[in-house]
């Protein structure tokens, strides 16, 4: 009798459970038939063309799609990333070029200013934010091995956002006249029970002939955020001379450390 009630009152716990998570309240009504991940809506999306298939080999540094188009400090390898807070994004961006080989020299970040002008009307962006800078070096104690060290990378986090608000931005540094274009994006909508909110994930992009098709293909869907899992470039499948393989422990067995070819980061942001 003992065991029947205990298994009676569990079943009771989770009936109710099961029913309050099945009812949305809002203002104080219930209302029923509200997409859940119990009963999702189904998804409308556009159809991928399959003859992007087949074009997953890897781009070479002759490639058009991977050469630097600016020229002096003008910002390139421009992205937008998701903040802590919901009302904030952070504005990255890359100046200077990139140097491989056995000597090289690091920039200085205090060069060029990390700064974006920002605001809801394209030719009036009357908002400013400034951040930070850095270089990033990869540096190798065996001789004959090619040292890397980047462009500066700047950062700069934009605050007070309002939600589902188209914003448009400029950055670089005003004072020695290298500003990029002007572009924008749209804040996150606000989450709540009418609020679905478009999201693609992608992972393994790699830089292959098919890395901008997939993206162009998330694009063409419209949605409000894409995570991306990693796996962006596979530079360490590299050397430091730009000789690549499938499989770098098959391929170059000897070599004295697990060498990269830097490069393909920089590449796979232009």
């Amino acid at each position: 009798m003992g065991s029947f009630s205990v298994s009676f009152k569990i079943a009771v716990v989770l009936f109710l459970s099961v029913l309050v998570v099945s009812l949305t309240f809002v203002n104080g009504d219930i209302r029923h038939n509200i997409p859940t991940t119990l009963k999702p809506s189904k998804p409308v999306t556009v159809r991928l063309d399959t003859s992007f298939r087949g074009n997953a080999t890897d781009l070479n540094d002759t490639d058009p799609r991977v050469q630097r188009t600016v020229k002096g400090w003008e910002p390139e390898q421009i992205s937008l990333s998701l903040s802590a807070n919901h009302d904030s994004v952070w504005i990255s961006w890359v100046t200077g070029e990139f140097q491989i080989g056995d000597n090289v020299k690091p920039l200085d970040p205090k060069t060029v200013r990390s700064v974006v002008r920002y605001g809801v009307r394209k030719f009036h962006l009357r908002h400013r934010a400034k951040g930070h800078s850095l270089v990033y070096s990869q540096l190798y104690p065996y001789e004959g091995l090619q040292n890397y060290t980047s462009g500066i990378i700047h950062h700069v986090r934009l605050t007070g956002l309002k939600p589902n608000t188209i914003y448009y931005y400029r950055c670089g540094d005003p004072k020695i006249g290298a500003m990029s274009d002007v572009y924008s994006f749209e804040t996150m909508p606000v989450s709540g029970p009418k609020s679905y909110p478009r999201i693609g994930v992608v992972g393994d992009l790699g830089l292959t002939g098919n890395t901008t098709s997939t993206m162009d293909h998330m694009m063409s869907n419209h949605p409000d955020l894409i995570l991306l899992l990693g796996d962006a470039t596979y530079a360490d499948l590299y050397l430091t001379n730009g000789t690549g393989a499938d499989c770098y422990s098959c391929t170059f067995k000897n070599t004295p450390i697990h060498e990269s070819y830097q490069p393909r980061w920089d590449y796979w942001a232009r």
